[in-house]
């Protein structure tokens, strides 16, 4: 009998950002009824925030040193393609080749070292690595597929995408 040990290990934190002005003008009347809490049982809110041309940004903190470059280009292309097919099957696997490629450079990413994705409202997924912009591709349908992966149908972290509808439901309010 073979003994198998499987270490979990987690290789970053991340933070989800959005822009208040944006969420107010496209969502503020459609979402400002329905309570903060119930935001959360409507796929709709989630398939809107994903939708509409809004500003937003994931920040990943590596949280341990040794981490390559190609390991954050292999896991995000992978999920990126089978989420690409999803959201819209016609669509131009080119943008996902070029975003492969922005992470053909050697950077070291060390403990503590930020990786900014954001989407700009005119289609554009900008990369940064520790501030200093590494690339951009402009595809609506690849920003889509990436923030799907956090405020998705299957989110890396159901308790973090449901956080996030509460922090977006609570700028809803304000607007």
């Amino acid at each position: 009998m073979t003994i198998i040990r499987i270490k979990s290990l987690k290789v970053y934190a991340f933070g989800f950002y959005i822009h208040p002005y944006d969420v107010c003008e496209k969502l503020g009347l459609k979402y400002a009824s329905i309570p903060v809490g119930e935001l959360n049982k409507h796929n709709k809110f989630y398939e809107d925030l994903l939708r509409e041309d809004i500003n937003m940004t994931v920040r990943l903190v590596i949280n341990c040193n040794g981490i390559k470059i190609s390991t954050v280009k292999d896991a995000f292309e992978k999920s990126l393609r089978a989420r690409l097919i999803k959201t819209n099957p016609e669509t131009d696997y080119c943008c996902l080749t070029t975003f492969g490629s922005i992470f053909s450079q050697d950077i070291p990413l060390r403990s503590g070292t930020t990786i900014d994705f954001r989407r700009t409202g005119d289609g554009h997924l900008i990369t940064e690595i520790g501030g200093n912009q590494i690339g951009a591709v402009h595809s609506k349908d690849l920003c889509r597929a990436f923030f799907d992966m956090y405020i998705g149908e299957v989110p890396v972290c159901e308790q973090t995408k449901a956080e996030i509808g509460k922090n977006v439901g609570r700028i809803i309010r304000r607007c």
